[in-house]
């Protein structure tokens, strides 16, 4: 278990610390949230029809789809790609862990890094 966490914590901390593209994702987020806001209001002011969510809520969960976007898997891990498209792959089959627990400690740490740093706004 202690590779595995190692990993984690490794990855963990490579990823918060590219401050310049967290501000840029911050701001990238916010300026999406905002217009997505908006477009809900405009809706929620335009129609006459009773809604299942109040305008509250709808602005809660365009916030929270924001802030967790980043916890989607669109794409797929860059250096583990290299690794096998390399064949460099090999070399990790012999370290004594386990391989693929060992690139879920990454995938892990890779999708809760970024939601924690553009949680914020």
């Amino acid at each position: 278990m202690r590779p595995y966490l190692a990993i984690l914590s490794a990855r963990f901390r490579a990823l918060l610390q590219y401050r310049a593209a967290a501000v840029a994702g911050m701001g990238t987020q916010v300026f999406w949230g905002l217009i997505r806001t908006m477009i809900f209001v405009a809706f929620f002011e335009g129609s006459s029809a009773d809604s299942p969510m109040s305008k509250a809520d709808v602005v809660a969960y365009i916030w929270l789809g924001q802030a967790f976007f980043a916890m989607f898997p669109l794409r797929v891990d860059a250096e583990v790609a290299e690794m096998i498209r390399t064949g460099n792959v090999a070399y990790e089959l012999l370290r004594p862990v386990d391989i693929y627990s060992l690139w879920m400690a990454r995938s892990i740490a890779a999708r809760i890094a970024p939601p924690i740093l553009r949680a914020g706004p």
